[in-house]
């Protein structure tokens, strides 16, 4: 198990392996995505009391997942890297860190786009606004932190430290609207009864908006991973080769 695990640490089987891996992970998105969008914009009837507003959920209701996904993958990055001192895992959170920023970016825009006619206004300060809005200064401040402090070794420390302590906003942001009284609305409950606000016409596509959105997440995860490889490990011969064989 431990040999099986160190090599999924070695940025080179990464590497080798990622490259097999994308394009399935192309032809996945590109039909879950597609299927998804259509659905979402043709074929789900109007919300009896938000109308087509509803749509702005397909985009939303995934970027969103993401968003909150990014925190708990950078804090277990950050322990194998405190811990078994591992380079790929690093990478890994380094790269996740502006990928999480633009997601949040994006959820909360686009909860404001959807909160305007529903609530009349484009932000309030809501629990779950809020704590959304904290998790993407976090996301910054990991970012700068990073760039901040000039010795590898202690950037990825600190990054790591502040990524761990950071996820603790995540169960915040999902609870938020439990534990407090907010205008954000609480978790949609789904049925298989067509008759239902929340009927499979509605939830299916949402699924599959969230599985594609996921893959685009990884896809972009692995290229920045693979490119921050290559320009970590650029004096090993390996990636030297790579490169030779690119220029021929």
């Amino acid at each position: 198990m431990w040999q099986w695990f160190y090599r999924m640490g070695s940025p080179k089987w990464f590497y080798e392996m990622s490259g097999k891996w994308l394009p399935w992970l192309y032809v996945l998105m590109t039909v879950l995505m597609s299927v998804g969008i259509v659905w979402a914009l043709l074929f789900v009837p109007q919300d009896y009391q938000q109308g087509n507003t509803i749509r702005i959920m397909y985009v939303h209701v995934p970027v969103a997942s993401i968003s909150l996904a990014c925190f708990p993958l950078m804090a277990v990055a950050g322990v194998i890297t405190l811990v078994w001192k591992m380079k790929l895992a690093d990478m890994v959170a380094k790269c996740a860190a502006p990928i999480g920023a633009w997601f949040t970016a994006v959820a909360l825009a686009t909860g404001a786009i959807w909160g305007q006619p529903i609530w009349g206004t484009w932000w309030a300060w809501d629990a779950r606004l809020t704590s959304m809005l904290i998790q993407f200064f976090l996301l910054i401040g990991v970012i700068a932190l990073r760039s901040a402090i000039e010795s590898p070794d202690d950037s990825a420390r600190a990054s790591a430290l502040l990524a761990i302590v950071g996820a603790i906003n995540v169960p915040i942001i999902k609870y938020s609207v439990e534990w407090w009284n907010t205008l954000h609305q609480p978790a949609s409950n789904f049925s298989m009864d067509n008759e239902s606000a929340f009927g499979p016409e509605i939830w299916v596509p949402l699924v599959i908006m969230i599985f594609a959105v996921y893959c685009f997440f990884v896809i972009s995860l692995i290229l920045s991973t693979r490119n921050e490889i290559l320009r970590r490990e650029r004096r090993a011969q390996w990636v030297q080769d790579i490169v030779a064989g690119e220029k021929v």
